[in-house]
């Protein structure tokens, strides 16, 4: 399996709170170890309660914001 066939992209830009925290979790539950998760958003909300989703979970996240996007690299690591 090949990096792009891993990763999975989740674009939530537009979505009203709590909705892309929804989104995130059946994601990841329906996810196998190893895979990435890359979620695009802009809501600033997000930038908070998804890294809390992971760190419930102990999954490695990663932002980077740029402008009024946030892009989200969540990796299921168990």
């Amino acid at each position: 399996m090949n990096q792009s066939e891993k990763n999975k992209i989740l674009d939530l830009r537009g979505e009203p709170c709590p909705e892309p925290q929804i989104e995130v979790i059946k994601r990841l539950n329906s996810m196998r170890v190893g895979e990435t998760l890359e979620i695009v958003s802009d809501s600033e909300p997000t930038d908070f309660g998804i890294p809390s989703i992971c760190e419930s979970r102990g999954y490695p996240c990663k932002i980077e914001k740029n402008g009024n996007s946030y892009r989200i690299m969540i990796t299921k690591s168990k």
